[in-house]
């Protein structure tokens, strides 16, 4: 089956596929468990070496392209530059505080940043069936952003109407040096395609959120400030006086009468999203928030996927005013009050938030090149 040669590319050796991070560590290949395996230098997937383990991470993970290179090299680990590995002590003491009894595990490490996380996939022990996904990292960033993640089910679990529609919380443990949050597996499937049980989902939580007041007052004005004035002296030009025609026009536009404020996921896109018998399950609940706009969630699916594949403005202005439009039918026109500057907000707020976390750089970034352009044509409208 894999009689071809691995490419070039995808051949990394030892002494390159170094950094396990504190979750395994490296072991002699006769008595190891699992597998590291690199891709373009770095430890991207960590697998059991039963095929069986493997698939499971694979159809969990959905590596996408890379999917038949890292098959090939947990194979051909003699000779791909694959390392050899057990689980650390530190993993062994997170599946004690989860209190599930499992089988192997698996991991994708996250990509570099403040925000780096890995996430480990514990697996069923008689049946290597997926149990549960954990998620760890260190650092104060990372740690804020679980703790968000860990409150957010808390609550959510205790509302009748949003409790089926996201995973089971199982254990999370805050930490300086490490950090971590369980929860189940969702089953289903991801559709790209905005449909009524995304709306019927919106609509539950701005109903338990919602609440009128003054913009200026709200979590997010707080948020887009105090961004704004952690990067002052690190944007360049253009995005300096993008950000400050942007913050103006939002300002001008929200700032007078009392405005429609709910909660948001902020990062209800299509990959965090399982559909399953009509009803939509949402996971990663790391960047949530209240007191934000109500188009923020509705956009975010829309325009992320557009961004992430760099579609021209036309396209994702197209694909905005279907959204909005549906959004009236769905959400009411209250909450679409003033629906292009909400749109620009969206934009900023992202942007901000990535701004904040590459310390203001915007370069080789698709979803920043993507979104600045579709800043300044709304801006301009």
């Amino acid at each position: 089956m894999w009689s071809r040669p691995l490419p070039k590319q995808y051949l990394k050796t030892t002494a390159i596929v170094n950094d396990l991070g504190p979750l395994y560590k490296t072991q002699d290949k006769d008595t190891a468990t699992h597998l590291a395996l690199s891709l373009n230098g770095r430890v991207r997937f960590i697998v059991p070496r039963e095929a069986d383990a493997q698939e499971a991470c694979w159809k969990v993970f959905r590596p996408g392209k890379p999917r038949l290179p890292l098959r090939a090299m947990a194979f051909l680990r003699r000779f791909s530059g694959s390392m050899s590995c057990v689980e650390s002590e530190v993993l062994t003491s997170i599946r004690k505080e989860i209190g599930k009894e499992s089988g192997r595990s698996c991991c994708r490490a996250g990509a570099p940043g403040v925000w780096s996380k890995s996430t480990i996939l514990l697996l069923k022990k008689e049946t290597a069936e997926p149990l549960c996904i954990v998620k760890t990292g260190s650092g104060e960033a990372v740690g804020s952003l679980l703790q968000n993640e860990a409150n957010w089910l808390r609550s959510l679990s205790e509302q009748g109407s949003l409790a089926a529609h996201i995973p089971e919380f199982f254990a999370h443990r805050p930490g300086a040096d490490l950090s971590f949050v369980a929860e189940s597996l969702l089953s289903g499937k991801i559709d790209p395609e905005f449909r009524e049980c995304h709306f019927t989902f919106l609509q539950k939580l701005q109903q338990q959120s919602r609440q009128t007041m003054q913009f200026g007052n709200s979590q997010l004005y707080r948020n887009l400030h105090s961004r704004s004035a952690d990067l002052k002296g690190l944007l360049s030009a253009k995005w300096s006086s993008r950000l400050e025609m942007a913050m103006q026009r939002i300002e001008q536009s929200l700032s007078g009468s009392p405005t429609v404020m709910v909660a948001a996921h902020n990062d209800f896109a299509p990959w965090n999203i399982r559909i399953d018998h009509g009803v939509a399950t949402v996971f990663d609940w790391e960047y949530a928030d209240y007191e934000q706009l109500p188009l923020f969630d509705p956009l975010h699916f829309t325009l992320a996927p557009m961004a992430l594949k760099r579609r021209p403005v036309k396209t994702m202005v197209r694909g905005m005013k279907t959204t909005l439009q549906l959004s009236r039918q769905r959400l009411g026109k209250e909450c679409c009050y003033e629906e292009q500057m909400q749109a620009v907000a969206y934009l900023i707020n992202l942007c901000t938030l990535y701004l904040w976390s590459v310390h203001g750089e915007s370069e080789s970034n698709p979803v920043l090149e993507s979104y600045s352009k579709l800043i300044d044509y709304l801006c301009q409208c």
